[in-house]
Parts: C-alpha cells; sequence; structure tokens
C-alpha cells in the first residue's frame, strides 16, 4: 500500500486522540456557560495537514482540557471525503480518532435548534448551507463552543449566538 500524505497526517491525529479522553458528556454547562469544545470540519482538516494555527489552537485546548467533541455532520463531512477519495483505509482511521471523541447526534432538540436558527437567517437574508445549520444547532443545544474558521459558521456565530473560537 502506498502512503499517501493523508496517511501521515491520521497517524498524528490517531496518536493526539490516544490522549484525549473518552469522556462521554452531553455538555455539561456551568453557570451557563459552555464547558465543551466541538471541532468543526475545517479544523480538523487544518489538523491533518499540519497547519501551523491549528495545531497551536489544538495544543491550546489540550493545556485548558476541554472536554472535546464531533457533531454526526462533521463525521459525515469528513468520512464521505475519504471514501471519495477512496481512502477506506484512512476513513477506518479516521473513525478510530473520532472514537475517542463524544459524537453529537442531530437529534430532535438539535434539529429544531437548527430550523430556528435557518429560519432567522433567511429572515435576515443571510441563509447558509443546511450541514452548517445543522451544526450550530448541535453546538448551541449542547451549550457548546465550535472551533471553525469556516466563514458562514462566523456569520451564523453573528446572527444567532452560536459561541465560535477561531484560530
Amino acid at each position: 500500500m502506498i502512503a499517501s500524505p493523508w496517511t501521515s497526517s491520521l497517524q498524528r491525529l490517531l496518536e493526539c486522540g490516544t490522549r484525549i479522553s473518552r469522556h462521554r458528556s452531553t455538555g455539561p454547562r456551568f453557570d451557563g456557560e459552555a464547558v465543551g469544545i466541538t471541532f468543526d470540519t475545517n479544523f480538523i482538516i487544518d489538523l491533518l495537514r499540519s497547519d501551523r494555527l491549528a495545531v497551536a489552537k489544538a495544543k491550546e485546548i489540550e493545556t485548558r482540557g476541554d472536554t472535546r467533541f464531533l457533531t454526526a455532520p462533521v463525521l459525515y463531512e469528513i468520512t464521505a471525503g475519504l471514501l471519495f477519495a477512496r481512502s477506506r483505509s484512512e476513513a477506518a482511521a479516521f473513525r478510530a480518532f473520532a472514537s475517542r471523541l463524544t459524537v453529537l447526534p442531530f437529534d430532535e432538540s438539535s434539529s429544531v435548534k437548527a430550523a430556528e436558527i435557518r429560519a432567522e437567517l433567511m429572515r435576515l437574508g443571510r441563509s447558509k448551507g443546511h450541514l452548517d445549520t445543522m451544526i450550530a444547532g448541535i453546538v448551541i443545544q449542547g451549550g457548546h463552543t465550535l472551533v471553525t474558521r469556516d466563514r458562514d459558521l462566523m456569520e451564523i456565530s453573528q446572527a444567532v449566538g452560536l459561541t465560535v473560537e477561531g484560530y
């Protein structure tokens, strides 16, 4: 098997993932403040590419000891991309990494929150993609902070109160 650029990056991600606890919280809150960090798709991809800003943010998050999460739509986006690239082994490696995190589902409460977000954005004339509003709904419903530098999610944060940490 020929190693791709993803292989060594995924190995680094898996090694990092072994240090991540399997804490299965669904989003504890302290005085209404978010206490969980949720990784967006672009943050994971930037980590895989060894982007220096993403790596620095990951180290900061690890130092703070924040509980880390993925959303089901992020799991979907990354897995679909790897499978499209015909990288079943890399998709499996990513799933192994993801298994070390709590994957937040798109359930009834987050789907209602996502619908509220989408409706508000449409009223404001700032409609965004369905996956972004789904991710925002899950993160807001869980009381988490989203780590991203996605422009659409940054705009959503300004419109509806999604808590975002850039890098």
